[in-house]
């Protein structure tokens, strides 16, 4: 999956999106789906991820969002990051998140409202030069407290929530490690 020879990122990106509306259709729809259209769903799915994980020309990811991304990850959090699409012709954004699940061995088997952590942070060009991107808003937080997204905390303690909460080895599933 990739380019076809004369298409550019941006043709690709769309494409697919459609490709994948169209195919998440199919599944939602049908009884028994051929293992080849959910094999291709999934390739699709990961193409596009692989494409908004890519910054757009002249962008980096702020040394806070990098930080806080190598600290979730050295935990065992899962990460992840979504830039503006391909051809985007606003202010250029990026959405940074970080978040596990809880077990029940976390919880000592007390109730908890939500069964995971969930940051997402927004970075944004707005009112900045070219290339520079700034923390834009609080963000959204969904904790073991708090089933609805809320808004996050800072992002100090965010890592020291992260510090206190890691995934312990035994708990981390190979999509977490990766």
């Amino acid at each position: 999956m990739g380019l076809t020879p004369t298409e550019t990122i941006e043709q690709e990106y769309r494409r697919l999106l459609d490709e994948h509306t169209d195919l998440h259709t199919h599944i939602r729809k049908a009884d028994n789906v051929a293992t080849e259209t959910t094999e291709r769903y999934q390739a699709v799915r990961e193409r596009l991820r692989e494409i908004l994980s890519a910054p757009p020309k002249g962008y980096v990811l702020p040394k806070a969002a990098r930080d806080l991304l190598a600290h979730a990850q050295a935990h065992g959090w899962m990460t992840g990051v979504q830039w503006t699409p391909p051809g985007w012709e606003d202010e250029i954004y990026v959405k940074v998140r970080v978040g596990r699940r809880m077990t029940a061995q976390d919880t000592g088997n007390k109730y908890t409202k939500s069964d995971r952590y969930l940051f997402e942070l927004t970075f944004h060009s707005r009112g900045c030069p070219p290339g520079v991107l700034h923390k834009f808003g609080a963000g959204l937080a969904e904790t073991p407290e708090s089933a609805r997204m809320t808004a996050a905390p800072s992002i100090k303690k965010i890592r020291d929530l992260i510090t206190s909460h890691p995934v312990k080895a035994a708990h981390r599933t190979t999509s977490e490690e990766s």
